[in-house]
């Protein structure tokens, strides 16, 4: 093999190893892109999951207190057709403990509507970190990659150039 055609060899290994380096490199950030992709996207999720805990939670809680009108609109015909006097004794701290347990019913509801939303918030939190931390991660090994086929490559060179002052 002639010095040219060595030469040009070299050129070509080196060449296809800068190109070979550079996709790689390309893939790596593209997938750390990618997964940040996914994570933003389970991260809307989420958030729109929390949005729904709190509206369901609100709904559910207009609907306890709406039922307990009606149980207590209920009792006090109930008494009123008895001839039973509401204002004091008896019926009245039936209805005040009516009040007061659909009372708690309702915001029992809405608490758990907001823990629930506090879940979600806190995972879409969570998934925009890891998007953030994937996206990072790609663009270092996206860089990792560069520098060490290139290192390679030169020193692939420089084994070769020092081979033919020697040899």
């Amino acid at each position: 093999m002639t010095g040219i055609e060595t030469a040009t060899l070299l050129y070509m290994a080196i060449g296809t190893a800068v190109v070979g380096t550079a996709v790689a490199a390309y893939s790596s950030y593209q997938q750390g892109k990618a997964e940040q992709a996914g994570y933003d996207y389970n991260a809307q999720v989420a958030t729109a999951n929390a949005e729904t805990a709190k509206t369901k939670a609100y709904l559910d809680e207009n609907q306890q207190r709406d039922r307990l009108k009606r149980l207590m609109g209920t009792q006090r015909t109930l008494y009123a057709k008895a001839g039973v006097d509401l204002t004091s004794g008896s019926p009245l701290m039936v209805l005040a403990d009516t009040a007061s347990e659909g009372e708690k019913t309702a915001l029992n509801i809405r608490y758990g509507g907001e823990v629930s939303a506090a879940e979600q918030f806190n995972q879409a939190q969570i998934d925009r970190f890891y998007g953030s931390q994937a996206s990072s991660a790609g663009t270092l090994k996206a860089v990792s990659t560069v520098l060490t086929g290139l290192g390679s490559t030169g020193m692939g060179y420089a084994t070769y150039k020092s081979g033919l002052k020697t040899g």
